[in-house]
């Protein structure tokens, strides 16, 4: 269980250097900031002392004259963690590689609230 928390701590401050507002599962503020992000993760284990998670971002904007501040941030990922070269970091607990699959953009029903969601997947190998 521990693990999983490292994991989602070293995310939250990975995607928070993308969209400074980022949170785990939802946004829990009471004057929410745009555009912000959110994100969740599905484990798996993997061979011999790793793990891999398919993480899923959503990143929202409420701008009503401009697509540019959540296409910024989508780029941005996408860039951050592009399939041809894949995302590599080491940690004191973990090396952590971490690649693009896909983004679409989630209708919301309003005018101004933008919604896109990116999935990315990591694997994470722990250090003995």
């Amino acid at each position: 269980m521990s693990q999983r928390i490292d994991v989602i701590n070293y995310l939250r401050e990975l995607l928070s250097g993308i969209v400074p507002e980022t949170h785990y599962l939802k946004n829990k503020k009471k004057t929410v900031i745009y555009p912000y992000q959110t994100f969740s993760l599905t484990g798996e284990p993997t061979r011999f002392m790793g793990q891999g998670f398919y993480i899923d971002v959503d990143i929202f904007d409420n701008n009503t004259t401009s697509d540019v501040p959540i296409e910024k941030a989508l780029s941005a990922m996408v860039e951050k963690f592009n399939q041809a070269e894949p995302f590599y970091e080491m940690t004191d607990k973990f090396l952590a590689q971490i690649e693009y699959r896909n983004d679409n953009p989630i209708p919301t029903g309003s005018d101004t609230l933008q919604r896109r969601t990116i999935q990315l997947y990591a694997k994470i190998d722990w250090r003995i």
